[in-house]
């Protein structure tokens, strides 16, 4: 263990801190049903409801009993602050006002493995006992303040570029429903019945030149399937971040046992088992992934647009179909024959490459927004590392009273 700096404690969790578990009661979903409002139900994650009455009223920290994460940099705490309602699968918390800070203690129990505490073979539990035995490394108060505003800042970065990366996202979700609807003309201006000739059909009105297809006429499915024998990426459908088409990680397909799916630059990837959680990737490389996802690809490359595929395999309209046309109970399943006949309004090719270049557009700058917060988690990260540890210290930022 580092040495540790001469004005630090070693101390007990228990030690430090009120416990007011005793408080919390459990509201079932049901009931919750009944007495909507806007005041946080905390569970052990965070919030998952609102409701119109609270137990607590002010400033408290929350830590996961079960059904949390407890490893190092995952979040097993969080704070509230204001009026909340807690259920009886998170601890609630208070630093002692002469001792502890209870943002410190956050950001403290955020960066610990606390696996070590968990109790239960079959679900994972930090009962009361082992939370007052967590060992803290424990710095004067107004050090432990410090700390904890340095991270907040951090904190505050990520948010910001969180609330970036959703503000673009309404933005293409917006945009696509006009694009795909209207479209937009050689101009760059998406058309109006008031500029532009539109047409009566199934899907409603459309601009004149556009056409109402079924997705099995231009675009087929991939039958192609080998043992990975190559050091080429494979994806699963956990590797596929869900309603986004963000990949999470890939791993080296040669480790893959069994018959994997082929794909190629290009191809449109969606999973067909579950398809509630809306697991679509665009592949930009070739590889292997999950026989239990689809690999779609337009049947000529002169009628249909490969981005802008993989648009249409992303829309509402067509996510809402594949959740609602499934076999199976205990594992759902979508399948081909039925996507196939998905009905939906194609442009012609020109227009779809303009719709699909706006989109990218949009899509470059969240993947560039995503970029940034990676690189300010690191960088909060490797902030945790030095002040929790007492590597780097902060006694010079200090201001005495």
């Amino acid at each position: 263990m580092r040495k540790l700096p001469e004005e630090w404690e070693v101390v007990r969790l228990g030690e430090i801190v009120n416990i007011y578990d005793k408080q919390r009661i459990p509201l079932d979903s049901e009931f919750r049903l009944t007495i909507k409002g806007n005041i946080p139900y905390c569970g052990a994650t965070g919030v998952i409801d609102y409701i119109n009455d609270y137990i607590f009223d002010g400033e408290y920290l929350l830590i996961a009993e079960d059904g949390g994460n407890f490893g190092r940099f995952e979040k097993t705490a969080y704070m509230m602050k204001g009026k909340f309602w807690a259920n009886n699968h998170v601890h609630i918390l208070r630093g002692r006002d002469d001792i502890s800070d209870n943002n410190f203690l956050m950001y403290f129990m955020n960066f610990q493995d606390i696996s070590c505490y968990i109790s239960g073979s079959t679900r994972e539990k930090l009962n009361q006992e082992l939370l007052k035995s967590i060992i803290i490394t424990l710095p004067p108060l107004p050090e432990q303040r410090k700390i904890a505003e340095i991270l907040e800042t951090a904190d505050k970065a990520i948010e910001k570029t969180d609330a970036i990366i959703e503000k673009y996202r309404r933005i293409k979700q917006g945009l696509m429903q006009d694009l795909l609807t209207k479209g937009i003309d050689e101009k760059g201006q998406i058309r109006s019945e008031e500029t532009h000739k539109f047409k009566d059909s199934p899907l409603g009105r459309l601009p004149e030149e556009w056409e109402v297809v079924r997705l099995g006429e231009i675009a087929t499915v991939k039958k192609d399937k080998k043992m990975p024998s190559r050091k080429l990426p494979y994806i699963g459908l956990e590797n596929i971040e869900s309603n986004t088409g963000k990949l999470l990680d890939i791993i080296d397909a040669s480790t893959i046992k069994g018959i994997a799916s082929v794909f190629n630059s290009g191809d449109v990837l969606f999973g067909k088992l579950r398809p509630n959680l809306k697991k679509f990737h665009y592949a930009k490389m070739e590889g292997f992934c999950s026989t239990e996802i689809l690999v779609i690809m337009p049947i000529k490359s002169s009628l249909m647009d490969t981005i802008f595929l993989y648009l249409i395999i992303q829309s509402p309209a067509f996510l809402n179909l594949a959740e609602a046309k499934v076999y199976g109970t205990k594992m759902p399943r979508t399948s081909w024959d039925i996507l196939e006949r998905f009905i939906f309004p194609l442009p012609p090719l020109p227009e779809q490459h303009r719709i699909a270049s706006v989109l990218s557009q949009i899509d470059e700058v969240i993947e560039k927004e995503e970029r940034y917060k990676e690189k300010l988690e690191r960088i909060k990260q490797g902030l945790m590392q030095d002040l929790l540890t007492g590597e780097v210290r902060v006694n010079h930022l200090i201001k005495e009273t």
